[in-house]
């Protein structure tokens, strides 16, 4: 018994064997595993893209600080300018202001004549491409805190939305994920304990020779092992395939330089074939404990 506790390929070959010989076992178990990770990484992947589009609108933005009307234009583009650290700043004054708002509105810009030149309030833009949001919302608190500013836009109302709702998607992927986990591990642990119980037989006669649990439940948390680990690839594999479909189809959409990773890192990869491992290792051993527990 000690010289085969110290041998791994003999518990390999006996859990390899063991699959062999209930293959239907095996498949439901592995593509129960695959169906529970499949979806969570989905969900995942989603949550990565959504997060992939945010960082790249945030990088995006344009800051302007509205003035008050008596304000000093000259002078509140200086201040803002040193408190946008060296970003560039320009200062577009009322009338210019009005300009570019008929010029935005193309065919309908003759519905603002006769308007007065004092309509729209000065304003100081401030370029930052390549920001994040949080650093956008810094410097917006920063230059909200200059002399003569009255109010400071950077597309906060929306942008914060999708970032509060990306929040709040976290936390239900992290509830659906523990859901699934529990639910598949179950399901598993169950689907195994059939395979448990056809050799229950070669269990008992191993005890009564002396053979200890470890002895015991070796091959079949092996067994559970690979099967996790086979889902857990599958769905690597699966993910794979979406991302493939999936990137031209958003990249064109969004005209962003989408890759592959930016909806499926290696990291989520490894996870998916990492944590399917770890889950049938769970289920075999719920399986194979709760048969011992009876002897």
């Amino acid at each position: 018994m000690t010289r085969l506790l110290r041998r791994p390929g003999y518990f390999l070959a006996r859990a390899l064997e063991a699959m062999a010989r209930g293959p239907r076992v095996a498949l439901v178990a592995t593509l129960t595993l695959f169906v529970a990770l499949f979806v969570t990484g989905l969900f995942a992947a989603a949550l990565r893209g959504g997060e992939r589009l945010l960082a790249a609108w945030a990088g995006e933005v344009r800051i302007s600080v509205y003035l008050e009307p008596t304000a000093d234009l000259e002078r509140a583009r200086e201040r803002v300018a040193a408190a946008a650290a060296g970003r560039q700043v320009e200062a577009v004054s009322s009338p210019e202001a009005l300009r570019r708002f008929r010029a935005a509105l193309g065919p309908q810009g003759g519905l603002l004549d006769g308007v007065k030149p004092d309509l729209l309030p000065p304003s100081i833009e401030v370029s930052a491409p390549g920001i994040r949001l949080a650093e956008a919302r810094a410097l917006a608190a920063r230059l909200a805190a200059v002399p003569g500013a009255r109010e400071v836009d950077y597309g906060n109302a929306w942008l914060e939305q999708l970032e509060r709702l990306l929040s709040r998607l976290r936390w239900a992927g992290a509830a659906l994920f523990a859901a699934l986990a529990a639910g598949a591990a179950v399901l598993v642990s169950n689907t195994l304990r059939l395979g448990v119980f056809a050799r229950r037989d070669e269990i008992e006669i191993m005890k009564l020779v002396g053979a200890t649990d470890v002895f015991v439940e070796a091959p079949f948390l092996i067994e559970g092992l690979l099967q996790g680990a086979l889902g857990g690839l599958l769905a690597a594999g699966g993910l794979l395939a979406v991302a493939a479909a999936a990137v031209p189809a958003l990249a064109g959409a969004t005209g962003l330089p989408l890759a592959r990773a930016d909806l499926v890192p290696s990291a989520l990869l490894a996870a998916q074939i990492g944590g399917g491992a770890a889950l049938g290792l769970l289920s075999s051993a719920l399986a194979v404990g709760r048969e011992l527990r009876r002897r």
